[in-house]
């Protein structure tokens, strides 16, 4: 057996030092970091030189791009981080901007690069700061992409990333909902074109029975709340609502004040400009979801839009698309409850009609109308809320002559809105109101048989086709025939070619003249 060198036996000590100090203090850091978690801030983390726990701090870094994207984080905490400079009195440096659109109450303060500001949530401080991260490829300042870092406390990271964020999130889609301008849509062509809705009509303003509008407003917020009771029934995420009576009754401010009752976008459906079963469904796939469908006068639609029977023929015998009727019931139907509805979710249908025993029953069933609201000629409770909302006029001499004479005549409420804003004299305008259900008792008012000249008109007559371009041999006929008559041509000729042209002008395009 060789004998080992002693520079040999000095090595081999050495390795055992270093490998039996690197154990302990593998086992001393493993050690401290149990008592860091375990007893922080007591004596013995003291003892060990320990920093307190608030001493220890976590971030979360929310880059504004996410790929070639915005991050929606990054743009949910800056709307967050807005609210919170309003109320912050140390931070010296913000900036101000007002989003297209919207009005000088929705001014955005936003924080310069380099600044911060601390909120806190159940009792734990983050701080907010916003930097500038500069890209490797890109030089240029103004190409720099800011990052917000969410710095707090490792102990209440947990409560960070699973009650904090979320509530962030959450808050800023609330204020989205409560800040944002509802859109009106029509259709033309087969798309749909947008304009701003700016119909300030509430539940609180809209003339109608307290017991219906508290029962209206129940079912509306009912159905926001029940997104789980429509995915467990397998039912599509949609609301059917019939408003229907005499015209002038509220119809249309009713649906005004549900858009803003719901934050929705209201789609104003022509179904007398839809050319077809096909382009319908295509209005419908580009609808966005938390919106309202509204088919106003639906009796005068369904009449434009005939069912088909078995034999794929129309009510007379005759095939509807020979006639220009290209949208039918049974596409109606399809688009209320059919597969094609299930197209988006959380969406409110609404059909407006006057003379609710002219629509077809499959139109009515539950499932597709589920809620009926009929809004009926002017009560006292009404005419009360009328005279209150226009000038602030809550008791009068008159309202008991008013009263009496609302059993006995009908007057819409627009009539009576229309006889309270005729003057700013509050007792001038409950005068007129007056004399106007007097002159209705006796029939010798103004609009005696409007109501009933709107409810006994018959269904609008369909479209005409569109007349075609005449020939450049026709247009040059004309254009001599009125060089002709400038020189002194046939005075009769000229004035039966002028009422031609009148007459396809009162012929020509026309609105959808609702009634």
């Amino acid at each position: 057996m060789a004998m080992t060198s002693p520079n040999n036996r000095a090595l081999e000590r050495y390795k055992n030092a270093v490998t039996a100090a690197t154990s302990v203090v593998g086992a001393a850091m493993l050690l401290r970091r149990l008592i860091a978690d375990i007893l922080p801030g007591t004596a013995l983390g003291a003892l060990l030189l320990l920093p307190p726990a608030s001493a220890r701090r976590h971030a979360v870094l929310i880059e504004e791009f996410d790929g070639a994207l915005y991050n929606r984080v990054f743009l949910a905490a800056r709307a967050y981080v807005s609210t919170l400079l309003a109320a912050a009195p140390s931070v010296p440096l913000m900036k101000a901007s007002l989003p297209r659109g919207a009005g000088a109450e929705h001014v955005l303060l936003a924080m310069r690069p380099g600044t911060a500001v601390v909120d806190v949530f159940d009792g734990a401080k983050l701080t907010w700061r916003l930097s500038r991260k500069q890209d490797g490829r890109r030089r240029a300042a103004e190409d720099a992409r800011e990052v917000f870092k969410l710095s707090f406390d490792a102990q209440h990271k947990d409560m960070v990333l699973g009650s904090y964020l979320p509530a962030v999130m959450a808050r800023v889609e609330a204020m989205s909902q409560e800040q944002r301008q509802t859109k009106l849509y029509s259709n033309e062509w087969g798309k749909w074109r947008t304009v701003r809705l700016r119909n300030a009509s509430t539940f609180a303003t809209v003339a109608m029975d307290g017991a219906l509008r508290e029962a209206v407003v129940d079912d509306l917020d009912r159905f926001l709340t029940r997104k789980e009771y429509y995915q467990q029934t397998g039912r599509a995420w949609k609301r059917g609502y019939l408003i229907h009576g005499p015209p002038g009754t509220g119809k249309s401010s009713l649906v005004a004040a549900i858009s803003n009752h719901l934050h929705f976008d209201v789609y104003d459906l022509d179904v007398g400009g839809v050319r077809s079963n096909t382009e319908l469904r295509k209005l419908l796939i580009r609808m966005k979801n938390r919106s309202i469908l509204l088919v106003e006068d639906v009796d005068c639609a369904v009449t434009t839009a005939p069912r088909r029977d078995a034999n794929g023929e129309g009510p007379d015998g005759s095939n509807p698309a020979s006639k220009n009727h290209k949208v039918t019931l049974s596409g109606l139907l399809n688009m209320v409850d059919g597969l094609w509805s299930s197209s988006g979710h959380e969406r409110i249908l609404i059909f407006t009609t006057n003379h609710k025993d002219r629509l077809d029953q499959a139109l009515l069933r539950p499932g597709r109308m589920d809620m009926h609201v009929h809004m009926g000629y002017c009560g006292f409770v009404a005419f009360r809320e009328l005279a209150a909302n226009y000038h602030g006029v809550h008791d009068h001499p008159l309202f008991a002559e008013i009263e009496a004479l609302l059993r006995e005549v009908e007057v819409a409420p627009a009539e009576v809105a229309e006889r309270l804003l005729a003057t700013d004299d509050a007792d001038a305008a409950v005068e007129m109101a007056a004399k106007l259900l007097r002159d209705r008792k006796a029939g010798t008012g103004e609009d005696v048989g409007y109501i009933k000249q709107k409810l006994h008109a018959g269904p609008r007559r369909p479209r005409r086709p569109p007349v075609p371009a005449p020939r450049r041999g026709v247009v040059g006929a004309a254009r001599r025939a009125v060089l002709d008559e400038e020189m002194g041509g046939s005075s009769r000729r000229g004035q039966g070619r002028g009422s031609g042209t009148a007459r396809r002008g009162r012929g020509g395009v026309r609105g959808r003249g609702r009634r």
